[in-house]
């Protein structure tokens, strides 16, 4: 079986270092053909609704949390 792949997109908020911040996260879906297994895997952040200063956040997306941390040079990369 062969499974299926979809861009999907959802809001998700950033915390940290007393700041908080909506974006769009971006990911590839992953569904199994036949089953109800479903993974999102490439997450992206864009569109934060406010500058944040770089260090460590909690993106909290589509009911789960995962830590995150913004360079120096405004990349977004997993913590």
């Amino acid at each position: 079986m062969t499974s299926v792949r979809k861009s999907v997109a959802f809001t998700g908020l950033l915390k940290g270092q007393g700041h908080e911040a909506e974006c769009t996260v971006t990911a590839v879906e992953v569904r199994l053909p036949g089953t109800d297994a479903v993974a999102h895997t490439r997450f992206g952040i864009h569109s934060v609704s406010k500058k944040l200063p770089a260090g460590k956040y909690q993106l909290h997306v589509n009911g789960g949390v995962q830590d995150v941390q913004q360079t120096a040079q405004g990349f977004w990369i997993a913590a």
